[in-house]
């Protein structure tokens, strides 16, 4: 397993294949749905329906057209990358949870990101929902972003290990 993640280019590999599998996802969406057009999935619980969310995760400030929120918030993920690639390079071959963690979380960045170069807005397009309560709808990069922070709690709170803000385990 160690072996995954010890070299630049299979590290850049992993990360070129699930940003590639959230673009994709999201051009199909693009292509195949009109704006805010759903198709149920599973009744009364899943959506696939096109969402443009121009604010943050889970639709925070969306629909504001500020192309100041819009460049802060690639602000923002430039710097969040730049923890994450400072923290990514302190941590030990053996510790892949951090690894991995850390991996999904720039993957999902990078998706997000170039969807925001890309069109101004975020491409979200599963939703899940009971009834009338609806959760924000999200995307492939939102996923990678939720688990590899998961991950990050799990590897922190259950096993331990103590990242801080440089990245080094005790």
């Amino acid at each position: 397993m160690y072996v995954l993640f010890k070299g630049k280019l299979s590290i850049a590999l992993m990360v070129l294949t699930l940003v590639t599998v959230d673009l994709l996802t999201k051009l199909y969406i693009e292509e195949n749905f009109r704006l805010g057009e759903a198709k149920e999935v599973i009744p009364g619980f899943f959506n696939i329906v096109l969402i443009k969310n121009t604010g943050m995760a889970f639709g925070i400030f969306s629909g504001y057209d500020s192309e100041l929120l819009q460049w802060g918030l690639i602000g923002f993920i430039f710097i969040a990358l730049g923890v994450i690639f400072a923290m990514y390079r302190t941590l030990s071959i053996q510790d892949w949870i951090g690894r991995v963690s850390l991996i999904l979380v720039a993957s999902g960045a990078i998706g997000n990101l170039t969807d925001r170069f890309r069109s101004g807005a975020v491409t979200d397009f599963l939703l899940f929902y009971v009834g009338e309560h609806e959760f924000p709808a999200f995307n492939v990069a939102d996923s990678l972003i939720t688990v590899g922070v998961g991950l990050l709690l799990y590897a922190t709170l259950i096993l331990g290990k103590d990242y801080g803000i440089s990245g080094q385990e005790n």
